[in-house]
């Protein structure tokens, strides 16, 4: 089990309903951590992956950092995730 840090930027705080939540998940990447997501805050998926690509939505950000890392833009959804990592959805 993985322990995250997930903060919510802008219009994804209107879906989650908070600013900052720590998270216990099996995902083992990013698509799969989304996914999760979107069970728990309907309509999370569709405002990050491109159903029919894919691949992130053009006009989504996130940024993922291991721990003691630097914050970097996610580009692959398929990126693995780490315990202790920080996600931020914006």
């Amino acid at each position: 089990m993985k322990n995250l840090e997930l903060r919510y930027v802008a219009h994804v705080t209107a879906l989650s309903g908070c600013l900052v939540e720590s998270h216990q998940t099996r995902a083992s990447s990013i698509r799969d951590l989304v996914k999760e997501l979107d069970g728990r805050y309907r309509g999370f998926q569709e405002l990050f992956v491109n159903p029919e690509t894919g691949s992130l939505n053009l006009n989504a950000m996130i940024y993922y950092s291991a721990p003691n890392e630097v914050p970097i833009t996610v580009v692959d959804l398929d990126q693995p995730i780490v315990d202790g990592g920080t996600l931020t959805f914006w």
